[in-house]
């Protein structure tokens, strides 16, 4: 007789023999934190036929069991899981636990036409705005994109990224959606396929932010996925909703925003200023000014770095963890950002100038925490 299969939304603690039948909706790798070039862990999301999600996790030690064996999209037979609490800034599901794998669980590839092929659980943007940047769990968003910006580039962390703005509306409103990276490129080979007309798009596992003073949605690096026009159920509701409320679907994407901008460095540069170290130091206000010197040192006995939470605010150990002022939350996971003070002489005078993160990183090009790593090797 065979065993009937556990549903996802019964999982809680103290049991192991978790028995499921599930698909893989969505999988990504993690970086190991201090050495980016190398996997710290496969994540994921699995749904049951009841449409039920939970996350689920490989650890590191794990990976040569199971890397090779979970695919995106297939079903598979699982089951021996240890059972942790869901917990982090951005959570995939609602789900207040998460699987994570273990030496004696087994994976056997299955098949069933009964559980979701994407698994979505749509928000509107009425939602999304009520929510407001302090949700904690990622969304998805199936809207239609009436408005796109040009293509910009931006320094983050030392790198130049590429950025696109989104206008999405439904028939609850309109909210913006920024894409970053290679979110930008996937995006635009998806609308060169789009024939006429506005395009639906799902923007799956989404992070609520805030942009240009209002709330927004943005990728998750590696985790959101996007689709344009897929032939799903949601999207064909979706759509023939649009219709019954009025929109107007024959229409072409709107350009919104201002034309492209000079480079961050070309605007600093005709924007403010230029002056000499020795009259910084005769003047009594505060002001962004240009100099024009050279590095002679670095100031002895000053720590290089500082442990910053995801927002970039620094970190105070706290009780085995790290605390954030600014997020209110203890974080269990800090990146090392550069805080280094370099003595400037420009002939006219010396004095101390403080570098931080991403300056820092442009100047050795190297980021803070591959340095930290090499320096604990």
């Amino acid at each position: 007789m065979n065993t009937p299969f556990d549903l996802v939304g019964s999982v809680s603690p103290g049991r192991d023999s978790w028995r499921f039948k599930v698909r893989v909706v969505r999988l990504w790798s993690v970086s190991a934190f201090l050495y980016l070039d190398q996997v710290n862990s496969i994540e994921m999301v699995l749904i049951d036929e009841k449409g039920a999600k939970i996350h689920a996790t490989i650890r590191r030690q794990l990976l040569y069991l199971f890397a090779s064996k979970v695919a995106e999209g297939n079903v598979y037979k699982m089951s021996y899981f240890s059972v942790m609490p869901e917990s982090g800034l951005y959570r995939t599901t609602t789900h207040p636990y998460k699987l994570m794998f273990e030496m004696k669980t087994k994976v056997q590839i299955s098949e069933s036409s009964k559980i979701d092929l994407y698994g979505l659980s749509p928000t509107s943007i009425d939602e999304i705005c009520g929510y407001g940047p302090d949700h904690d769990f990622l969304v998805d968003v199936v809207a239609l994109i009436t408005g796109v910006t040009e293509e910009r580039e931006y320094v983050r962390d030392g790198k130049v990224c590429k950025m696109i703005v989104l206008e999405l509306s439904d028939k609850s409103g309109k909210c913006g959606c920024t894409l970053f990276g290679a979110y930008a490129n996937q995006l635009k080979d998806l609308l060169a396929k789009n024939d006429v007309g506005l395009p639906t798009v799902v923007v799956q596992f989404a992070k609520i932010k805030m942009f240009a003073g209002k709330v927004s949605v943005q990728n998750v690096m590696n985790a959101t996925k996007i689709h344009v026009n897929p032939s799903i159920p949601e999207v064909v509701s979706f759509k023939q909703a649009m219709v019954v409320d009025g929109a107007e679907t024959s229409v072409s994407i709107a350009h919104i925003g201002h034309p492209i901008k000079p480079s961050f460095e070309e605007e600093f540069l005709s924007k403010y200023p230029k002056t000499s170290i020795g009259h910084l130091l005769e003047l009594a206000n505060d002001g962004i000014y240009i100099v024009s010197a050279v590095v002679v040192g670095l100031v002895d006995g000053q720590d290089w770095w500082y442990p910053a939470c995801k927002c970039h605010k620094s970190l105070t150990p706290d009780s085995g963890s790290f605390f954030c002022k600014k997020c209110d939350k203890h974080v269990f996971k800090m990146v090392p950002r550069f805080r280094v003070k370099l003595m400037v002489d420009d002939g006219t005078a010396e004095c101390v100038f403080v570098v931080f993160d991403g300056d820092m990183n442009i100047l050795v090009g190297k980021h803070c925490q591959e340095l930290v790593a090499g320096a604990k090797v």
